[in-house]
């Protein structure tokens, strides 16, 4: 199974992942991790530490936030794993259905496909 770490500001993580759970019922392999008070340091410690030798997705929140930057820079990732920024509900959803038919490298790219297909501007009446 593909796993997946979220590496957020504040609570936004845990707040996408109950909502996800909401819809689509509890679900396994999905680790939270937020960046509140921590050092880059420290994020990178603890995205390391919520690894294991499964293929894992990372998402961060913010292309060039702290949790970015931490996770971009981390030295040592398993070769089995992708960082994916702009998580949003509909990339948490997407990957919890597709994480068990598509590659590593095939997900990563429809996450990041889907959270941008799940953005629409609907002019006002």
């Amino acid at each position: 199974m593909i796993r997946a770490v979220l590496v957020t500001h504040g609570s936004l993580g845990q707040s996408l992942c109950e909502a996800a759970i909401s819809v689509l019922g509890p679900q396994e392999g999905v680790t939270v991790l937020s960046n509140s008070g921590l050092s880059l340091d420290q994020i990178q410690e603890r995205v390391l530490a919520a690894l294991t030798t499964d293929p894992t997705v990372i998402m961060v929140d913010l292309c060039g936030g702290s949790p970015f930057m931490a996770c971009c820079s981390l030295t040592g990732l398993p070769a089995q794993c992708a960082v994916v920024s702009g998580i949003n509900l509909p990339m948490l959803l997407s990957f919890l259905t597709k994480r068990s038919q598509l590659t590593l490298t095939e997900l990563a790219d429809t996450v990041a496909r889907d959270a941008v297909r799940g953005i629409q501007s609907r002019p006002s009446v």
